[in-house]
């Protein structure tokens, strides 16, 4: 009886897991509509936007409470975005780190990005006890349909 319970849980859960992620691609089919030539940023604008973003997030802390501002999947998406032109992997303790959570919420927020497919996580060859994170195809996608149109308003 308490088995049944959790299975209808689960699937009640991943149900909805599924509608978010459909919702998703369809914004992100959305927002990459095509721009006019003379509109589209360099590849190191929107980095530098990235940035901007990171650091504008991390000076509200100097005036305002902090837990006003718990966001940690935002924080980690552009963290990965910056990072990818650095052409580095970010590990989950670099990423966890970029968070400014405790581990265990940041390990579940890497859970969720990675089931609406907005990154990839690949174990590394050599040691099987690290994770890279990256940004996947959609989840870039997203981020520079978000940053170019940071612009425009």
């Amino acid at each position: 009886m308490k088995n049944e319970s959790v299975v209808d849980l689960i699937k009640d859960l991943t149900a909805k897991l599924s509608a978010v992620a459909e919702e998703f691609n369809g914004r992100v089919a959305q927002a990459s509509e095509p721009v006019a030539e003379g509109e589209v940023p360099s590849e190191a604008m929107l980095v530098e936007r990235a940035n901007a973003v990171l650091a504008d997030r991390r000076m509200r802390r100097q005036f305002l409470p902090e837990e006003l501002f718990h966001e940690p999947a935002w924080d980690m998406l552009l963290a990965l975005f910056v990072s990818r032109d650095d052409r580095a992997p970010m590990n989950i303790k670099a990423l966890v780190s970029m968070s400014d959570a405790p581990v265990t919420t940041s390990q579940r927020w890497i859970e969720h990005l990675h089931k609406l497919k907005l990154i990839d996580r690949v174990i590394d060859p050599t040691d099987r006890r690290r994770v890279e994170i990256s940004l996947s195809h959609s989840g870039e996608q997203a981020m520079r349909s978000y940053l170019r149109a940071l612009k425009r308003h």
